[in-house]
């Protein structure tokens, strides 16, 4: 079966077509080394001064944008818990989503499809049981997580560089 797939960003065309296991298994990690390359913000964001520019070219910048999948690469997270923190740092992060539900965290896990399997699924609360022992997440409110502050730091810290 094939698919398309067009995208248009600060004045780059990227037209695709092709087979749907190549857009499910690279297209994701060739987006976020595009958006990475020509960085998240608009055009007329990079204005702000040189700090702001700086933080915006690596992706990981405080109104930057970034996908789980560009995280979980940068992270090079390789498991259940890795890809649960990944895909909750990009909700915190680039989202502005905090706490995140056990669901949303569970889509974002699914969009890094070179580390997602679907066991994980089936795996997730032992995961966040394991993650909340490990003092790694916090849960605000029944189901909903957000990273501690020490991991948050930690991951902010190894994405950024």
């Amino acid at each position: 079966m094939s698919a398309k797939l067009r995208i248009k960003a600060k004045g780059i065309e990227i037209e695709w077509e092709g087979e749907v296991e190549f857009l499910k298994a690279e297209v994701p990690d060739l987006i976020a080394s595009i958006i990475e390359a020509i960085g998240p913000g608009l055009p007329d964001e990079t204005d702000e001064g040189d700090e702001s520019a700086a933080s915006l070219s690596n992706g990981a910048g405080a109104s930057g944008r970034f996908t789980t999948a560009s995280a979980a690469a940068k992270l090079q997270a390789k498991s259940a818990s890795e890809l649960f923190k990944a895909a909750l740092l990009k909700l915190q992060m680039s989202d502005g989503v905090e706490p995140a539900s056990r669901s949303q965290i569970h889509e974002e896990m699914k969009l890094a499809p070179r580390v997602y399997k679907p066991s994980m699924h089936k795996n997730l609360s032992q995961t966040i049981g394991s993650l909340m022992d490990q003092g790694e997440i916090n849960e605000p409110s029944t189901g909903n997580y957000v990273l501690s502050d020490s991991m948050h730091d930690q991951l902010s810290q190894r994405f950024k560089s």
